[in-house]
C-alpha cells in the first residue's frame, strides 16, 4: 500500500479507510508493507526540493495560467512516492503495489523499470470523486487549459496500463470515467466500498462529561482536513444566520491553519468562538455531538459522513459526489448552497425529535453496511 499520507491523512482521510484493510490482511497472514511520506529519508527530501525548484523556476516562464510551484511540488511527491515503492518492492519481494495515488502509479511504473527483477502487479484507487487532475484544481492548484488537459491524458495512460482500478462508489468511477474520456468500462475497473467502520462508542453523558462539554449547548459538529473543498466557510456563515446561535457551537475536527476559519468566525459575529481540535478518538466527538454537518464540494463516498452514521449521530450533508449513493435516507440532503444549508440547521437543531429519527435511520443503514471481512474479500479477489 503506497500513499503520500501526512499525519492529517491518517486521521481524517485515507488513513482511516486502509488502516482497518491493512489489519485484515495481516490477520489472514497476507504480508503488508504500508509506505508513505514518513518513509522519505533526508536525501529524497533534499533531492525533491532541488528538482522542485528547477523545475518550477523553467516552466513558469511558460505558461502564466498555471502555478506551476504547486503543481510541481504535487507532482514531485507523489513521484518520489513511487520510486519508494519501487524500492521497498525490489527489497522485500512483494507480489502486488497498490498505489493510492495515480502520480503515485505513475512514478513506480517509471521507476521500476530500474529494478530487473522487479515482477510485480500494480493498480491504483481513485479516491476522489473525478479523475486526480480535478481534485488538484477543486484543492485550490490553478491550472491553465493545456497543463489540466496534458494531467488528464497523463493520467488517462497511467488508469489504462495499470492490473485494477478501483474507486468506492460507483458513481465516482462513472465520474473518473467521464473526466477521462474513457469508455466502455475496463473490465479491470472496480468499485469498492469503504467498510463499515469500527468507531469507539459512549453514552453522549460520558462522551461530554470527557469532553468537558455543556448539557445546555447545542453541538454542531464538522469533521475534515482544513482544505478548500470541505467549504467550511460555508459552515460558519451558516452558524452565523442560526437563530438563538448563542445557544450553538460549532466544533470542527481537524488539522491545518486554523487562523483564517477563527478570524471569520469572529468576523461573522459567532457568539462562541470555534473550537477545533485534533484527535485519533473521532468516536468520542461524534457520540458527544448534536448534529454533524458535512459540506463538502465534492467527495467521493464521504467516510466522515458515513461515521457520524454509524455512531447514531443526526447527519446534515451536502449531496456531492458518491455521498447519496452512500448514505441513502441515513441523513439529510441538501444543495451545497448557504440558504439551502442554513435553512436544513435550523429545522434539525429546532427539532430534535427530527435528529432522532434522521439518526436512528442512519445507525440502521451502517449497520447493514458490508464489514471489514467482506471488503477484504473484494480485494483478494481483485489481487488473485
Amino acid at each position: 500500500m503506497v500513499t503520500r499520507e501526512t499525519q492529517a491523512d491518517r486521521r481524517y482521510g485515507l488513513g482511516r479507510s486502509l488502516a482497518p484493510l491493512v489489519d485484515e490482511f495481516q490477520r489472514r497472514n497476507i504480508v503488508v508493507d504500508y509506505a508513505c511520506q514518513s518513509d522519505l529519508g533526508v536525501r529524497a527530501t533534499a533531492w525533491q526540493q532541488r528538482l522542485h525548484r528547477l523545475l518550477s523556476g523553467l516552466l513558469s516562464q511558460f505558461n502564466a495560467d498555471t502555478d506551476f510551484s504547486t503543481l510541481v511540488h504535487v507532482i514531485l511527491e507523489r513521484w518520489n512516492m513511487g520510486r519508494i515503492a519501487a524500492k521497498i518492492a525490489a527489497k522485500h519481494g512483494h507480489t502486488h503495489v497498490h498505489c493510492h495515488d495515480p502520480i503515485i502509479a505513475a512514478g513506480f511504473s517509471f521507476f521500476s523499470h530500474f529494478y530487473p527483477r522487479l515482477n510485480v502487479r500494480w493498480g491504483v484507487t481513485e479516491h476522489g470523486f473525478g479523475c486526480y487532475t480535478d481534485a488538484i484544481c477543486a484543492d485550490g492548484v490553478r491550472m491553465g487549459p493545456r497543463v489540466m488537459h496534458w494531467m488528464r491524458r497523463w493520467e488517462a495512460r497511467t488508469l489504462r496500463a495499470a492490473s485494477w482500478v478501483v474507486s468506492p462508489t460507483r458513481k465516482a468511477m462513472e465520474q473518473v470515467m467521464l473526466s477521462l474520456d474513457i469508455a466502455p468500462v475496463p473490465s479491470t475497473w472496480r468499485h469498492i466500498y469503504h467498510a463499515r467502520p469500527a468507531l469507539n462508542h459512549y453514552s453522549r453523558e460520558e462522551a461530554r462529561r470527557q469532553l468537558g462539554w455543556q448539557d445546555d449547548v447545542l453541538y454542531v459538529l464538522g469533521v475534515g482536513r482544513i482544505a478548500p473543498v470541505k467549504q467550511f466557510p460555508m459552515l460558519i456563515h451558516a452558524c452565523a444566520r442560526l437563530e438563538k446561535q448563542a445557544d450553538v457551537q460549532l466544533v470542527i475536527l481537524g488539522e491545518g491553519e486554523y487562523g483564517s476559519l477563527l478570524a471569520m468566525g469572529r468576523q461573522q459575529g459567532l457568539a462562541r468562538a470555534i473550537q477545533f481540535a485534533a484527535t485519533d478518538d473521532v468516536g468520542l466527538y461524534l457520540c458527544a455531538a448534536d448534529l454533524y454537518v458535512s459540506t463538502s464540494a465534492s467527495e467521493s463516498f464521504g467516510l466522515a459522513t458515513f461515521e457520524a452514521m454509524a455512531a447514531g449521530l443526526a447527519v446534515l450533508c451536502t449531496a456531492v459526489g458518491g455521498v447519496p449513493e452512500v448514505v441513502g435516507d441515513g441523513a439529510q440532503l441538501v444543495p451545497p448552497e448557504l440558504e439551502a444549508l442554513t435553512d436544513a440547521m435550523q429545522r434539525l437543531l429546532d427539532d430534535e425529535a427530527l435528529r432522532q429519527s434522521i439518526a436512528q435511520k442512519g445507525l440502521a443503514r451502517a449497520s447493514a453496511w458490508p464489514d471489514i471481512a467482506e471488503i477484504a474479500n473484494d480485494y483478494e479477489k481483485i489481487y488473485q
